[in-house]
C-alpha cells in the first residue's frame, strides 16, 4: 500500500482543481469539467471561483459562456444545488442524480421556510405538473413566477406555490438556467437549450461521477463522496456498494494513518508548493475537501464559528485565505462604485512572501471584475 501525506493530498487537489497551476483563459470549461462542476447557488462565488482557476478571464468571458455560447449550462445538480457544468456533460450528471434521488411520485403537504403551507400532491398531480411545465417551456426561456403562471393555467393553482417557493420543484422535470432578465432567473428546457441531449444510463452515470470525484478530490472513502455529492435518500450502505461496484479500478492508499481509494495507477503525488489563494463561499476545494480537521486548522475553525454565515453553514459558508491548501484566514468583499473593497482577517501572522502574493490576488479579483482594488489586512 502506498503511504502519502496529507501535504501530498493538498497539493494534487489544488493541482487537480486548477489552483495550483491556473488553466489558459480557453480552458474555461474545462475548469468546469476537471472540478466536477462549479457550485453556483451564488453566482458571484462562481464567478470568483473560475477567476482564481483560469488566467486572464473576466465576467463577461464567464456569461458568454453561458447565456451566448451555451457552452456551459446552470443546473441543479450535485447535491440538489445549483451547479456549472459543461453543457455538453448535463446529461451525465441529471442521470447520476437521478439514480442518487428516484423522483418523487407524491409530495406531502410541506411548510416553507416562509411559513406558507403547500398542500399535498398526489402522483398523478406530480405527473400533469410535470408535463406541464415542459409544455410551458417548449421553445423558450420564462421567468419563474411566469412559469407558474402558464403552468397554472394548464392544470390549475395546485402547484403555483411550490413553483414560486425558489425550490427545485418542477413536478419531476430536469430544468436548467435560461438567461437571466434583469435580476430575475429564467428557466429552460436543456432537451431544448443545448445542443446534444442524451438519455444516459444512471446507475453507470453515477459510477463515472464516482471516478471524477476520486480523481479530482481523491483519495477519498464511500461516506466523502456520499457528503460531497447525494441526498439523504442515498444510504451509506448505498455509497459502499458504489465503490464495491468499481472495486476493480480502485486501489488504497494510506495517508499517514487514514486508508482511502484512489484511481488505480492514479497514484503519483507531488510535493506540496507555496500558494496564497482568496476562495469565495462555497469553493469546490473546500466542498470537496471532507476531511475538514485536515482543511480548517483550530485558529482558523474559531474564525469560522464566530462568523454570521459560518455559524450555520460550517466552512462551506466563509470565504477563505487558503495558504498552501490550508485555510489561514477569512475575507470579505463589497463593492463601492468603481472599487471592490476587500477586508482579510488572517488567523495567524503572514510573511512577507505571503503578504505580496496577497496583493497579487486582490489585484486578479479586480482585474476580473473591472474594478479598482482596495485591499485592507486587519
Amino acid at each position: 500500500m502506498k503511504s502519502v501525506t496529507w501535504n501530498e493530498v493538498r497539493s494534487r487537489r489544488l493541482a487537480r482543481g486548477s489552483l495550483a497551476e491556473r488553466a489558459s483563459a480557453e480552458r474555461l470549461v474545462e475548469v468546469a469539467r476537471e472540478t466536477g462542476g462549479i457550485h453556483a447557488q451564488v453566482q458571484a462565488s462562481a464567478e470568483l471561483q473560475l477567476a482564481m482557476r483560469a488566467d486572464g478571464i473576466t465576467q463577461q468571458d464567464i456569461r458568454d459562456a453561458l447565456w451566448e455560447r451555451r457552452e456551459l449550462v446552470k443546473a441543479w445538480t450535485v447535491r440538489g444545488t445549483l451547479h456549472l457544468h459543461p453543457a455538453d456533460e448535463l446529461p451525465l450528471w441529471y442521470a447520476a442524480e437521478r439514480a442518487v434521488s428516484p423522483a418523487e411520485h407524491e409530495l406531502g403537504a410541506w411548510v416553507d421556510p416562509k411559513g406558507e403551507l403547500h398542500p399535498a400532491l398526489g402522483h398523478d398531480d406530480v405527473k400533469e405538473i410535470g408535463a406541464a411545465v415542459l409544455d410551458a417551456l417548449d421553445g423558450r426561456c420564462l421567468p419563474r413566477d411566469e412559469l407558474a403562471a402558464e403552468v397554472a393555467q394548464r392544470v390549475g393553482s395546485k402547484a403555483q406555490g411550490r413553483l414560486l417557493s425558489g425550490f427545485a420543484f418542477f413536478g419531476g422535470a430536469d430544468l436548467c438556467q435560461g438567461p437571466p432578465q434583469g435580476s430575475k432567473i429564467t428557466l429552460a428546457r436543456p432537451d431544448q437549450w443545448i445542443e446534444r441531449w442524451d438519455e444516459l444510463d444512471e446507475q453507470e452515470s453515477l459510477r463515472e461521477v464516482c471516478r471524477r470525484y476520486l480523481r479530482t478530490y481523491g483519495p477519498a472513502t464511500p461516506k466523502d463522496f456520499r457528503e460531497w455529492f447525494t441526498s439523504r435518500q442515498f444510504k451509506p450502505a448505498d455509497a459502499r456498494a458504489l465503490f464495491d461496484s468499481i472495486a476493480n479500478e480502485l486501489e488504497v492508499v494510506d495517508v499517514e494513518g487514514h486508508e482511502a481509494s484512489v484511481l488505480v495507477g492514479d497514484t503519483d503525488f507531488q510535493q506540496l508548493e507555496a500558494s496564497v489563494r482568496l476562495l469565495s463561499e462555497y469553493d469546490v476545494y473546500v466542498m470537496g475537501f471532507r476531511e475538514r480537521d485536515q482543511l480548517v486548522p483550530d485558529e482558523a475553525r474559531r474564525q469560522v464559528a464566530a462568523h454570521g454565515r459560518g455559524k450555520y453553514e460550517g466552512p462551506a459558508g466563509v470565504r477563505f485565505l487558503l495558504i498552501d491548501g490550508i485555510a489561514a484566514g477569512l475575507w470579505e468583499r463589497k463593492k463601492r462604485g468603481k472599487r471592490i473593497e476587500l477586508q482579510v482577517t488572517p488567523s495567524r501572522k503572514l510573511t512577507p512572501a505571503e503578504r505580496a502574493e496577497l496583493d497579487t490576488e486582490a489585484e486578479r479579483i479586480g482585474a476580473f471584475l473591472g474594478l479598482e482594488p482596495l485591499l485592507t489586512v486587519e
